[in-house]
């Protein structure tokens, strides 16, 4: 385990500090805490921590000559800096001593933490297998860090000014000058099925992997840095002093996002969608250029993954109609519907591809709408277990384009058309539950209760509903509870806080409203706002 010093005059501060980490989660141990620079040098000359957490003005011995004095002594061991926003241009200047990065006190968060915490516990690996004793080996994930913090508090907080992030550029040896800059930012398509895939919950291994292969790219290309955004967002800034014509910039810019998109798919096997800016000078363009990178990759939403889109690009719509048309067409669903309710259907698709031109939101709601119409006007009241049995709104949320919801659309409706034409085969102890069900909804029931009632035990009914329904017990009976609810979101009257109690949700409405949007793909207030314009636009 490495040994953590924490130095803050804050008793607060301090034991918050010390209590909320998990600091085995990261291989380390709280091994003291002090109050002040003075202790905390002695401390570390009896203790020799890994680890030294230090506030920068305390009494006795500010953290600035602390940091000063450890690094004199030692040069291994990693120190972080706690600070507030007005000691921002001494966090600067630690961080020229050897720092490996600095956390805002007042605004310093779970996963800010975690993330210093994890960069320190990789910088402290590497060394103990031989990384240089000289603090060289902090200029890896502890710089990524730094330039992370360093980007999103001068394009996103504006803690830091155009000239502030221009000194620390040229001072931590930035490939950037600010002359002739295209700004892309790069999205991971798919993200979701990425962190399954290589088992990484948090993605911490995807963001390290995908920071080091940015970085060996560009700096081969000796053009511009790569900086971390989000979970599926990087900014990429490329910089072209030497290079005075804009379409020989786009070339070469086209030239390495290639070279990156296919080192993903070799590495990854995955795919990643491109948004690039035009080409500005200075600094203080940054903001703007991030931001016309982004509307420039909102386009992926209309043409799908795997593209690079640029400022002014038309969308190419058609492969978006073409999917329309397939599932207005889609013979084995129109088989099952009545004339009357086939015109509706018809009717949901021209509404979808006529509102097109709307909002990302818009098109979204629709969709959420048009699977919800389905589920309910396919099957008659002899089947309605089935309707509950699929929930296509998980599915789509997790889709990043129209194109893959639309897909998943089609697949939806194959499978609603395919189980349309067999009988859900049910044993006689899921039958009689699901009648306990419908009758006791809006109790308080458990699955214990039902079990009771069948004369089952509690683990062979669950193990009956995964095996027969393919769905746990608390997904059916809250889907069938949303199915009333809906009925009385666009029946009545009633506050959806009431009809929440009515169908057996408990007083907690937050809880009902959570279940409901993750069964509609929309909240209680929003369904009945929707369900409510429909019938005006039918009129």
């Amino acid at each position: 385990m490495y040994k953590v010093m924490i130095v803050e005059d804050e008793m607060l501060v301090r034991i918050g500090l010390k209590s909320s980490v998990d600091w085995n989660r990261f291989g380390m141990e709280v091994a003291a805490d002090y109050p002040d620079g003075q202790a905390a040098w002695d401390g570390y000359l009896r203790d020799k921590p890994d680890v030294v957490i230090t506030d920068i003005r305390m009494p006795r011995m500010d953290g600035m000559q602390l940091i000063a004095n450890i690094r004199e002594r030692d040069k291994a061991t990693r120190i972080v800096v706690l600070s507030c926003l007005e000691e921002f241009e001494l966090a600067r200047k630690a961080m020229a001593m050897g720092v490996s990065g600095y956390i805002l006190k007042l605004t310093m968060t779970e996963e800010e933490i975690s993330e210093t915490l994890h960069g320190i516990r990789e910088e402290l690996d590497r060394l103990g297998g031989g990384g240089s004793p000289d603090g060289s080996r902090g200029l890896g994930a502890s710089l990524d860090l730094i330039k992370e913090k360093m980007l999103k508090d001068f394009l996103f907080y504006g803690i830091l000014k155009a000239e502030e992030f221009e000194r620390f550029a040229e001072q931590s040896g930035m490939r950037l000058t600010g002359s002739r800059t295209v700004a892309c930012t790069m999205e991971v398509d798919r993200y979701g099925e990425l962190k399954r895939k290589f088992k990484d919950g948090h993605g911490h291994l995807i963001k390290m992997t995908l920071l080091n292969l940015l970085g060996e790219i560009m700096s081969g290309h000796k053009r511009g840095e790569a900086f971390f955004l989000d979970e599926t967002h990087y900014l990429l800034l490329f910089d072209f002093p030497d290079t005075p014509s804009e379409l020989a910039i786009k070339r070469e810019t086209t030239v390495i996002l290639g070279q990156i998109r296919e080192a993903i798919r070799t590495y990854f096997n995955g795919s990643v969608s491109f948004g690039s800016s035009g080409v500005q000078s200075g600094f203080g363009s940054l903001p703007k250029l991030h931001a016309d990178s982004r509307r420039a990759l909102e386009r992926k939403f209309w043409t799908g993954p795997g593209l690079m889109h640029e400022p002014q690009q038309p969308a190419d719509m058609e492969p978006i109609r073409l999917r329309l048309e397939a599932i207005r067409n889609f013979e084995p669903l129109r088989a099952l519907l009545s004339p009357m309710k086939l015109k509706e259907y018809e009717r949901f698709v021209e509404l979808i591809e006529s509102g097109l031109t709307e909002e990302r939101k818009a098109i979204e709601i629709g969709l959420f709408q048009f699977v919800q119409w389905v589920g309910t006007n396919v099957y008659d009241d002899r089947q309605n277990e089935k309707t509950l049995l699929f929930n296509i709104t998980e599915h789509l949320e997790q889709c990043d384009s129209l194109p893959d919801m639309l897909d998943r659309i089609s697949a939806y409706l194959s499978d609603m058309a395919e189980q349309a034409r067999s009988q859900l085969q049910m044993s006689g102890e899921i039958t009689k539950a699901i009648q306990f069900i419908k009758r006791h909804y809006a109790e308080n029931i458990s699955l214990q209760t039902v079990a009771d009632h069948v004369n089952l035990s509690f683990g062979y009914l669950s193990n009956l509903f995964k095996k027969e329904l393919q769905i746990t017990f608390v997904d059916y009976l809250n889907r069938y509870r949303i199915e009333r609810a809906k009925e009385l979101l666009t029946g009545t009257q009633l506050k959806s806080y009431d009809i929440a109690v009515q169908v057996g949700f408990s007083p907690e409405y937050t809880y009902f409203s959570k279940v409901f949007k993750k069964v509609t793909g929309l909240n209680p207030n929003e369904y009945r706002r929707q369900w409510l314009a429909g019938c005006r636009s039918e009129r």
